[in-house]
C-alpha cells in the first residue's frame, strides 16, 4: 500500500520509488507526525522500511488525516490502503512517520521493534488452546486491488492458498469450480454487482456449510442491523490485523463443524 500510495502520488510524471530497509535507534525515530498518536518506543533497536517518493506532497493540513479510513485528496480514491498499513503497525506495536513537502515528494518509514529477548517457554494452557492450522483455501473477495492483493500476499506467506474474485458475480464462478476445494470465505461487505450478504447466501446455497467471514469499514453494529438469511461465522473491521485474521482462518478450516454465531 505504501508503494501503491507513492505510485499515486507521482501521477504521469517519470520518477523513481526509493525502497530501504536499516536498522536504527530509538532515539532516532522522529517525534514529528508520528502515528499512532501518543506512541513511545519500548526497544533500544528498531528495524526501519523506508519508502521515499518525489510526487505531490502532502498539505500540512492534511497529514493528520491520511490514515483515516476513506480519505483521500483524490476525486476516486482507493480507499483504506493507508488505513490498513497503520492497522498493521499497530498490531506489531510499531509507529510510522511521515515527511512531505508541497511538489517535492514524501517519505514515509515504518519503525519495527527489535527484542533482544530469547522466546519465552511455552504455557501449559497455551499448548491446550484451540487449533490453528495456517492451511486451506481461503476465497478472497475484495473490490479495492490494493487491499486484495496485500491480503493475499499475507495469506499465502502463512500457509494458506489463495482464490482471488473482485466481487460477488465473480466469487460464485470461482466457487463453483473449486467448492470442494475452498476451506473458507472471506468477503468485502461493499462491492458492485452482488454485495457481501447476497455473496454468502449464494455460495451458501452451493455448499451449505462453508465457513464465512465478512469485513466492512462500517462498524459490526450497523453492519448487522436488520434481517439475514445466512450470517457469517466473524466480521472483521478494516482495518484488520492480518495476524488475527490468519488465526480466526485457522481456527475454522480447523473445525469440521461452525455454529453460525456472531
Amino acid at each position: 500500500s505504501l508503494v501503491i500510495n507513492a505510485w499515486e502520488s507521482i501521477g504521469d510524471r517519470a520518477s523513481i520509488i526509493r525502497i530501504g530497509v536499516r536498522t536504527i535507534s530509538s532515539a532516532d525515530i522522529p517525534t514529528s507526525h508520528r502515528f499512532p498518536f501518543g506512541w513511545s518506543p519500548k526497544e533500544q533497536s528498531y528495524a526501519c522500511l523506508e519508502v521515499t517518493d518525489s510526487g505531490c506532497g502532502i498539505q500540512e493540513e492534511d497529514m493528520d488525516k491520511i490514515f483515516d479510513p476513506f480519505f483521500s485528496t483524490k476525486f476516486a480514491g482507493r480507499g483504506l490502503g493507508l488505513s490498513v498499513v497503520l492497522g498493521i503497525v499497530k498490531a506489531h506495536d510499531s509507529v510510522i512517520t511521515v515527511e512531505s513537502r508541497i511538489n517535492e515528494g514524501s517519505v514515509f518509514r515504518v519503525f519495527f521493534p527489535m527484542s533482544a529477548q530469547k522466546e519465552k517457554p511455552r504455557k501449559e494452557q497455551e499448548i491446550n488452546e484451540p487449533v490453528i492450522v495456517r492451511e486451506g483455501t481461503v476465497l478472497l473477495v475484495e473490490d479495492e486491488e490494493g487491499l486484495r492483493k496485500m491480503t493475499e500476499i499475507a495469506l499465502v506467506n502463512m500457509g494458506f492458498k489463495v482464490l482471488e474474485a473482485r466481487d460477488g458475480l465473480e466469487a460464485v464462478n470461482i466457487f463453483k469450480q473449486y467448492k470442494d476445494e475452498i476451506s473458507c470465505l472471506l468477503c468485502d461487505l461493499t462491492m458492485p454487482r452482488m454485495d457481501g450478504w447476497k455473496t454468502i447466501s449464494a455460495l451458501r446455497a452451493i455448499r451449505q456449510d462453508l465457513p464465512a467471514i465478512l469485513v466492512s469499514g462500517y462498524d459490526e453494529a450497523r453492519v448487522m442491523e436488520g434481517k439475514h438469511s445466512e450470517l457469517p461465522d466473524f466480521f472483521f473491521n478494516k482495518p484488520y490485523d492480518l495476524n488475527k485474521l490468519a488465526d480466526t482462518i485457522g481456527r475454522l478450516v480447523a473445525r469440521k463443524s461452525i455454529p453460525r454465531k456472531i
